[in-house]
């Protein structure tokens, strides 16, 4: 009888070890580059993946896509002009996982300036928190559909609004960093926006991307998650006060 329960245990053990590694997200590998090029304390940022996002706004009548630069080793991310976002002032905006956002442009005089702000709400405290997990489960109802995205779960969800009766299906991939930065894009103050409104940071959990959806206002579809490097170099640009 003893013999049985540990059987019995050992066999409870393994299952339980088993489903965890099957709940883990599997990671994103930098490429051998990052070690070289990754100096953020001389002004130097590497990026080893992107991923990117077709989008069509139905309102603007404007169709395109978006291009995220990714270091999947502390979850920073970078927004180029044209590829993320159409304003002339800045070149490039580098976004961290804590809300602070860089933006490194030009000013009226063609001077290379980098300005910074910090977004709170991109690392929400535990009242943020609990107020999001609530708002996921009231507003967002699984339909029982799953599939894999470059190799990561999404499920489908029904989202319902508080100030309509309407309901759009959404799919939802979790991922191995935090997405935040990319819905905190929504709170910064310089005159720069993505193309296609990613206003998520109240309803999903920071690993949630919502990577599909296709509502009267717009149509998102997550197209990739690949290698494609690029550096941003910060150094250049003379560091000012915000207004």
């Amino acid at each position: 009888m003893f013999k049985k329960c540990i059987f019995l245990l050992s066999f409870l053990l393994l299952g339980i070890d088993h489903l965890s590694e099957a709940q883990t997200v599997k990671k994103i590998a930098a490429d051998k580059q990052r070690a070289l090029q990754w100096k953020p304390d001389k002004g130097q940022y590497y990026f080893s993946h992107s991923l990117v996002m077709s989008y069509e706004n139905k309102q603007e009548k404007t169709k395109g896509d978006i291009k995220i630069y990714l270091d999947p080793v502390t979850g920073t991310m970078c927004f180029k002009k044209e590829s993320s976002f159409k304003e002339d002032e800045f070149d490039f905006i580098i976004a961290f996982p804590d809300g602070r956002y860089f933006h490194c442009g030009t000013d009226d005089n063609g001077k290379k300036i980098r300005t910074s702000e910090k977004v709170a709400d991109v690392k929400p405290d535990a009242e943020n928190q609990a107020q999001q997990k609530e708002n996921f489960s009231t507003y967002c109802s699984p339909t029982g559909n799953k599939r894999t995205e470059f190799g990561f779960e999404s499920i489908e969800y029904d989202l319902s609004y508080a100030t309509s009766e309407t309901k759009d299906k959404v799919w939802i991939t979790t991922l191995p960093f935090n997405v935040y930065p990319i819905y905190g894009f929504e709170l910064i103050e310089v005159p720069a926006s993505l193309p296609a409104s990613l206003d998520y940071l109240y309803l999903l959990g920071p690993n949630q991307l919502i990577s599909e959806m296709n509502s009267k206002d717009i149509i998102l579809k997550l197209t990739s998650i690949n290698p494609d490097p690029f550096l941003a170099v910060t150094r250049n640009y003379q560091e000012v006060k915000m207004d």
